[in-house]
């Protein structure tokens, strides 16, 4: 049996294994001389480790990644250097050496990225400032000493948090008496994915029960909607690091007719009344026609009734205005003087 036995020392560790019978004369046990190499391998590894493996911080703010190594020997000696990468990533974006003040820092870090620690602690963290999405995701801290091979890394998660942006309350479906509708609720931005929570008020800003179905996503929906459901909704978006809302301002109304159908009921009664005045227009024509016709067809059918014809003569008095009209034609044309004997004798014939 092997008992394994430690000797704690303020700047090392030893470990051995002895076996169980393998003791001195006062009952201590022995170290075998194979366990030597091992207590020296121990006492030369190189530990690399991170108080914190996952690091959570605010889009804007700044987040510290804690790489901290132990090594036997305590001070930094020429070609010790430290590398950062992100994980996956073939390229480091910033390196230190630990002796003197040589640093590299990537494009996308110039401005944003400190050494933090103290490496003379074998402390060997850095800060990154005004922090973005884009700087979500894991990185590698690693450690490569002359003396103590091989390099030795640790992973650390860096988590950036992004507070809901401030959402868009919609109505979807129509406010009418009866209908159901949905009220929607949407933050495009926020990390953690935003939660969202309703809450009703009346008319007169009286807190009631919320008398409807909430969904994941945002989504409110109110069944038959009435005049008990008027008034003011307010929708809160909410993750572990800040909050949005916005409300909505809800009024039923009677239910009211379709556009295109109103529009094709106009539609259909005009074309009636054109349809009315053409027919009607021709029936006027039609019979003021038919009457001229039966009033030529009777005047060409008229026949006069038969009346006898009476023949009679000149009535007296006729006779008589005829004779003074003769007299007095013939006055007229009396002969000059030099004949008075004719005209005396044609006035008495």
């Amino acid at each position: 049996v092997l008992l394994a036995l430690q000797c704690i020392h303020p700047d090392l560790v030893l470990v051995w294994f002895s076996n169980q019978d393998d003791r001195d004369q006062d009952g201590l046990p022995c170290i075998p001389p194979l366990s030597l190499p091992l207590v020296v391998a121990v006492v030369h590894a190189l530990t690399v480790e991170t108080p914190q493996p996952k690091v959570e911080a605010a889009r804007g703010k700044n987040a510290t990644l804690n790489c901290i190594f132990r090594a036997a020997t305590t001070s930094p000696q020429a070609g010790d250097f430290v590398s950062w990468q992100r994980v996956h990533d073939t390229e480091e974006f910033a390196s230190k050496q630990l002796i003197g003040d040589s640093e590299y820092k990537g494009d996308n870090y110039k401005n944003r990225l400190t050494f933090s620690g103290n490496v003379n602690n074998g402390n060997v963290s850095i800060t990154l400032t005004q922090l973005t999405t884009n700087d979500n995701g894991s990185y590698q801290c690693t450690v490569r000493l002359a003396g103590e091979l091989p390099a030795k890394s640790v992973e650390i998660k860096l988590v950036v948090l992004v507070s809901p942006s401030k959402p868009v309350c919609t109505v979807v479906g129509k406010a009418e008496y009866g209908q159901n509708i949905n009220l929607t609720c949407n933050s495009v931005e926020g990390f953690p994915q935003p939660q969202y929570s309703w809450q009703s008020f009346d008319a007169q800003n009286q807190s009631r029960p919320l008398g409807g179905t909430q969904f994941p996503g945002g989504t409110l929906m109110l069944k038959n909607i009435s005049v008990d459901t008027v008034g003011y909704y307010i929708c809160v978006s909410k993750n572990s690091i800040g909050q949005e809302s916005c409300n909505i301002s809800l009024a039923v109304v009677a239910p009211s007719m379709n556009f295109a159908l109103i529009g094709g009921i106009i539609g259909g009664l005009v074309a009636v009344v054109i349809i009315v005045i053409i027919v009607a227009y021709f029936c006027c024509c039609k019979k003021s026609k038919d009457k001229d016709y039966e009033l030529t067809e009777t005047e060409n059918r008229y026949q006069p009734p038969n009346v006898p014809t009476i023949i009679r003569g000149p009535s007296e008095e006729e006779i008589q205005r005829e004779e003074e009209g003769e007299n007095e034609n013939h006055t007229l044309q009396m002969p000059p003087a030099r004949r008075p004997s004719v005209e005396s004798s044609e006035a008495v014939a």
